[in-house]
């Protein structure tokens, strides 16, 4: 994994899969929390709030495959991270959070995730080779159930700090952040060396 990342100089785009991943967990996460305890919304109206980030999600992913085979994958990646920090910045400063409200914002992040997500993955396996596909493909998986793990416990930790609108906040910093990254283009990639032959006798 370590050869993976420092040969094929995808480094960015591994980086950017964790903040966007942070993001979108952080997010979800104190909305989950902060709507049901402190806006006093059901349950259900906030599930359903917050379905709107992966059913927009769900929309824009085969565009933005499309999109990445027609005009490159590194525009369209960007593009969709441009996007989710878009949606997370309405979302920091809105004045307030009924569910309406939330909900197309978070439409707004889940187009932008939907735009990213696969030509982020392209540019990983384009750069990493085919004989590495599928350690290529761990190494993604790893960024983003990172992402996943640290983004609810540093946002719950800023939250008694800043409230809970330093979430979102936060979450619109990490996904500029991951479009920056997302910028840099990987290193050629080095062809893995052919398997050792042993000696005929």
């Amino acid at each position: 994994m370590r050869d993976v990342l420092r040969e094929s100089g995808t480094g960015g785009i591994h980086g950017a899969v964790l903040a966007l991943a942070a993001a979108f967990a952080a997010v979800h996460f104190l909305l989950a929390v902060h709507l049901q305890r402190a806006e006093g919304v059901s349950a259900s109206a906030t599930g359903l709030a917050l379905l709107a980030f992966p059913a927009a999600m769900a929309v824009a992913g085969p565009v933005g495959g499309r999109l990445a085979d027609r005009y490159r994958a590194r525009p369209v990646a960007v593009v969709g991270a441009v996007l989710v920090a878009v949606g997370f910045g309405l979302l920091a400063t809105a004045g307030s959070w009924p569910p309406l409200q939330v909900g197309w914002r978070l439409a707004v992040a889940g187009l932008g995730m939907g735009l990213y997500g696969g030509p982020a993955q392209l540019m990983v396996f384009d750069a990493a080779g085919p004989e590495r596909t599928a350690t290529a493909g761990s190494t993604v998986q790893l960024a983003r159930s990172a992402g996943f793990t640290l983004g609810p416990a540093a946002a719950t930790a800023l939250a008694g700090l800043g409230g809970t609108r330093t979430g979102p906040a936060l979450a619109t910093a990490a996904a500029l952040l991951a479009a920056l990254l997302l910028t840099r283009r990987p290193a050629r990639r080095t062809p893995a060396p052919p398997p050792a032959q042993g000696l005929s006798s």
